[in-house]
């Protein structure tokens, strides 16, 4: 090949490689953009989204369900099996307030007069710590309390 020749091939060929890179296409014709849940692994990413969703729903709403299972009772008595309900009803108080605070001013009184009466004196509290009462003194101590 000679010098013309040559130079003619490489004149040519740039020609072809600078109509290549000016003229070439605009991207979004050569590579489409693909839309979401058109990819290959999608179904597993709406899979994931699925549960991730399912259990944030479940944690933020586990509160107010609770709450509503546990003041309501027709709620608790439509939902919630009988075999599942482990709810205790609440008893019947034996006191009211009036007459547990008449006892216990009964007792503070009752209190008072016996240290009046001085059962309260130092001998007898010993005796009193150290042996239950109306119980026989047993030889081996068996019956006292811990000092």
């Amino acid at each position: 090949m000679t010098t013309a020749e040559r130079e003619s091939a490489l004149r040519n060929a740039n020609e072809k490689m600078r109509q290549y890179y000016v003229n070439r296409p605009p991207i979004h014709l050569v590579k489409k953009k693909r839309k979401f849940g058109e990819g290959p692994q999608d179904g597993a990413h709406f899979l994931q989204l699925a549960a991730v969703s399912s259990f944030l729903c479940a944690f933020v709403v586990t509160p107010f369900v609770g709450k509503k299972i546990a003041q309501d009772d027709e709620f608790r008595q439509k939902y919630v099996p009988k075999w599942y309900d482990f709810s205790i009803e609440k008893p019947a108080y034996a006191f009211t307030r009036r007459e547990l605070h008449d006892q216990m001013i009964q007792v503070q009184n009752e209190l008072h007069q016996r240290a009046i009466r001085g059962e309260f004196s130092p001998e007898k509290l010993d005796e009193m710590r150290r042996h239950f009462p109306n119980k026989e003194v047993s030889e081996h101590g068996w019956d006292q309390l811990h000092p």
